[in-house]
């Protein structure tokens, strides 16, 4: 008897082929008179699918099978296996079974297709060789005074080598908090309360024909702003060990065993962890798209040896990657931004509007750059997202309020600007830093002249009152915008 089940199955698939191919064949076939136009061009009276007419008399049996199924196809082989039970008997629940199986693998593929044809749509391809591979490197919590190319040779060797090729910004400022900091890197915006962040960065990249790819060892990027990515690698560490106990990447999940045994020798950092990732990303799953890769470390700890250490380990990290970076160029240019952040940790005292606490690293390293520079000029990190729009030439650059760097770059210096900060747990005190001048409004109304007092030592505000008072606009500037 199985294989009338199979014949009917058959016969079904070929009815609802057949009606698929030749609806108008089908629909030109039906006499009901309900369904045709009236003469005066309006539709009849019709009615409604599903439903007899009012002389019909409706029965338990009448009512037709719900199918939970999601494609057309399918309802229509579950509805006919339903009303010819008594045909299939056993190999009902198989062939359901089956069907079942089918409609979710169609489904899937119908995703999948949407998918893509949105990303087609959205994703704009840029010129092939004209569009440089770019690295951007976050720190956070690492110093400028930690890093060699900020007047400490022999610290990161590698960073330095770089460095002497490229733009080193001796005044980049962030924000009095660390999420202020990130909010400026990622949306090249001012902070304000109520703001929502959002990836524009990763965005904008994707979005220019780029292959996005995120290595973080901060675990700071929500999944909201992960989906820019086209790939993304994390790792879960243990709180006690410091150590990654879990690989993640693209939400699978895979457990570090060697970090879980009794034998030291052969534990595994989590910055030798996703570097190794990240070049087996570059090097064994090539595309034909330009890349953008993103990586954030995180130095959190006290003690001077260890991060003196970890800084070294991060150092020939970014060696490695850069070589695997230069390894995949294929003619293309590159380009790598080194920002920095401040620590998460960082306590909200009266000092959080030093220089050292606002002030982070920023160097930029472009391969074809022949213009090597230091610069004074203040800038920020909200001024990353314009600059990189600006080397990749994006025609879908977001919103923002930075500038790009790379006239400075260039050897063509801007005229200053005017950065403003805001003191997060005492809004009434805010500092203000135009040119060489600083000044911090609050209690007491202090000016500091920072090329001879970087510091912040010597308040010079009595001796120029005229500054202080051009700096302080007309009135209190008490406003949240930390830019």
């Amino acid at each position: 008897m199985h294989w009338i089940g199979r014949s009917i199955v058959l016969l079904a698939l070929l009815v609802i082929a057949a009606a698929i191919f030749w609806p108008d064949a089908w629909r030109a076939g039906s006499g009901n008179a309900a369904s045709k136009p009236a003469a005066n061009g309006d539709p009849g009276p019709q009615t409604p699918a599903g439903l007899a007419s009012d002389s019909q008399t409706i029965t338990d049996d009448d009512n037709p099978h719900v199918s939970d199924m999601q494609n057309p196809l399918t309802r229509a082989i579950d509805g006919m296996l339903a009303s010819h039970g008594e045909v299939f008997k056993d190999s009902e629940s198989g062939l359901r079974d089956q069907v079942e199986q089918a409609d979710r693998r169609l489904t899937g593929i119908k995703s999948e297709i949407r998918s893509a044809l949105r990303n087609a749509n959205r994703q704009v391809r840029v010129p092939g060789q004209n569009s440089p591979l770019v690295m951007m490197v976050v720190l956070e919590g690492v110093a400028k005074d930690e890093l060699g190319f900020y007047g400490q040779p022999g610290k990161t060797p590698l960073l330095e080598a770089l460095a002497e090729k490229g733009t080193v910004f001796e005044s980049c400022y962030a924000g009095p908090s660390v999420d202020i900091a990130r909010f400026m890197l990622m949306t090249g915006s001012g902070y304000s309360k109520g703001k929502a962040r959002n990836n524009r960065i990763a965005e904008m990249m994707w979005n220019s024909g780029y292959r996005a790819l995120l290595v973080d060892g901060t675990n700071w990027i929500s999944e909201f702003e992960r989906h820019y990515y086209d790939e993304d690698v994390s790792a879960e560490g243990d709180e006690e060990t410091g150590l990654p106990t879990k690989l993640i990447f693209n939400g699978a999940e895979a457990k570090i065993v060697a970090n879980q045994n009794e034998n030291s020798d052969d534990d595994i950092s989590t910055t030798a962890l996703l570097v190794g990732q990240s070049r087996e990303l570059l090097l064994n799953r090539p595309s034909n798209r330009p890349t953008y890769i993103e990586y954030h470390f995180a130095v959190t700890t006290d003690d001077p040896e260890v991060r003196a250490a970890q800084i070294a380990e991060i150092d020939q990290a970014i060696g490695r990657m850069f070589h695997a970076m230069h390894i995949v160029r294929s003619g293309r240019s590159m380009v790598m931004v080194v920002a920095g952040l401040p620590t998460a940790g960082q306590p909200q005292n009266d000092g959080i509007l030093s220089e050292s606490n606002l002030q982070v690293p920023l160097m930029i390293y472009r391969s074809h750059n022949k213009n090597v520079a230091r610069i004074d000029e203040p800038c920020g990190l909200l001024d990353v997202l314009p600059t990189l729009a600006g080397v990749i030439t994006s025609s879908r650059v977001p919103g923002h309020n930075g500038i790009s760097l790379e006239s400075w770059m260039d050897g063509k210096p801007i005229s200053s600007r005017r950065f403003r900060w805001t003191n997060p747990s005492d809004e009434d005190q805010f500092a203000i830093r135009q040119g060489p001048w600083k000044a911090v409004f609050g209690s007491s109304d202090q000016l500091f002249f920072l090329p001879d007092d970087p510091r912040e030592k010597n308040n010079v505000a009595a001796q120029h009152p005229q500054v202080l008072h051009g700096l302080s606009g007309s009135g209190p500037n008490r406003t949240k915008m930390n830019f």
